[in-house]
């Protein structure tokens, strides 16, 4: 229910129909509001009103005692026909009974006979500002839905493929997630998509990188604490876990955890109450922690760095995510949606790849995977003199020249495993998939090449 504030809210417009049956309140009304830049179409009958209201109507002003349609059946009527259309109820003064009916059935709000004008004025300011308000944050979790939602994840590959299978499998669960892959692989915006797709997308998600900081000023940064709780401390401070109630806590770089702050985590996860610095008292939290390392854990735990109870307690499932050279069929794609994205925010005009530049990043070993990605095409973009992208506006780890000979496969930094990859996929395609020539070519036996192929997830065309 809105209450009539005593501070003035500012002028908002909205598209009103007026049903009142007194001609002379119905006209005075619809004039004085629409002096006021509200678009107002007035009837005097429940079921012309009705019939005005659309898709565009914000708010419906009907009278409580109406010829034929009764208010209450307005209200009703109009909260099937267009639900986000709300309802001012006018009402006498001996019809308070009826308002209280009305608001029970989803009334806005309602105004006593006769109506004061300002009074009116001020509850529809009110309710349009609302509205407003809703519609903006709407449009931000919209924004934030393609901001982290898969639409970011950008690949079609097996690999990426089963990424995807598994946020949307782990996305509405509680449950905690292990998230590893080598640096710049994306493993916050994983961690984001996760959150953005789960019954926890209205709460915060808080970010804390454990590699960032001294394990003392992390402690305090996770779990807060009180006034005086150490040199410095000067005043009572909360911390990321219980920032975090009703969202998620993504800890990225967990690996760097001291063994008795993983204790204390541990201790979270398994109780859900947190205790600052310095207190005795227990605070209940309600979350989702979510981890991520490009660290081999497991090896970790064997050296003792890393307490094994608590890798257990993270991992309840664990996402790996592909570096960027274990799914080159995905770079082109990413590769133009950044070059659109350096565009617009640098405000330059078109650009597009040309045919050898994109060769070339797609045969690029990439040991910054996609953050190293993003940061070559956005260079790229800014030194373009022209709507073309070429190679000679890449960095120059990929303007090297390719030795001769080697057919456009090799390029400085590559692994034998990705020579040899390269090498097999262009020879397939060379013998129009076919698995005998291919393998006859190569001098490999067809249970080799078979094998090769079924590692790097190519289906069977012949």
């Amino acid at each position: 229910m809105a209450t009539a504030g005593s501070s003035p809210t500012p002028r908002l417009t909205a598209s009103i129909v007026l049903i009142e049956d007194d001609d002379s309140v119905r006209k005075a009304m619809a004039e004085y509001l629409e002096t006021k830049g509200y678009s107002v179409t007035q009837t005097a009958r429940g079921e012309e009103g009705i019939a005005q209201v659309d898709g565009e109507t914000e708010v419906v002003i009907a009278d409580w005692k109406l010829p034929g349609m009764s208010g209450l059946d307005v209200l009703r009527e109009v909260r099937r026909k267009n639900p986000s259309c709300e309802v001012l109820i006018v009402t006498g003064h001996g019809s308070i009974d009826s308002a209280v009916e009305a608001m029970k059935e989803g009334a806005y709000h309602y105004v006593t006979k006769p109506v004061n004008p300002t009074l009116l004025l001020r509850i529809l300011g009110e309710l349009v500002h609302r509205r407003s308000l809703e519609a903006e944050v709407s449009q931000l979790r919209q924004q934030l839905d393609s901001q982290y939602g898969f639409e970011n994840l950008i690949g079609r590959s097996p690999p990426m493929r089963r990424v995807f299978d598994v946020i949307r499998q782990v996305a509405p669960t509680r449950i905690t997630v292990l998230i590893t892959g080598e640096s710049g692989t994306g493993k916050e915006l994983v961690a984001r998509a996760i959150h953005q797709n789960s019954p926890r997308k209205n709460g915060r998600f808080v970010a804390i990188n454990c590699a960032a900081l001294p394990a003392t000023l992390l402690e305090s940064e996770l779990f807060g604490h009180e006034k005086g709780a150490f040199t410095g401390a000067v005043q009572r401070r909360q911390g990321l876990l219980q920032a975090a109630h009703g969202g998620t806590l993504f800890i990225d770089e967990v690996a760097e955890l001291e063994p008795a702050l993983q204790v204390k985590l541990l201790r979270v996860l398994e109780s859900r109450v947190v205790t600052p610095l310095g207190s005795t008292r227990e605070d209940p939290v309600d979350l989702r922690i979510l981890a991520a390392t490009h660290q081999d854990l497991d090896k970790r735990v064997q050296d003792g760095r890393f307490r094994e109870d608590f890798l257990y307690r993270l991992k309840v499932v664990s996402l790996q995510l592909p570096p960027l050279r274990d799914r080159r069929e995905d770079i082109p794609q990413i590769a133009r949606t950044f070059l659109d994205q350096a565009v617009k925010d640098n405000g330059l005009t078109a650009r597009r790849f040309t045919p050898e530049a994109l060769s070339r990043l797609t045969g690029y070993h990439w040991p910054g995977n996609v953050r190293e990605l993003r940061n070559v095409i956005e260079s790229a973009a800014v030194m373009s003199t022209d709507e073309s992208v070429g190679i000679e506006d890449l960095p120059p780890p990929l303007v090297e020249r390719i030795p001769a000979g080697v057919g456009g496969l090799f390029h400085v930094g590559q692994t034998m495993g990705e020579l040899e990859r390269a090498a097999i996929l262009a020879t397939l395609k060379e013998h129009g998939g076919n698995r005998t020539k291919t393998a006859g070519v190569l001098d490999i036996s067809l249970r080799t090449l078979q094998r090769k192929l079924k590692e790097y997830e190519v289906a069977e065309s012949r």
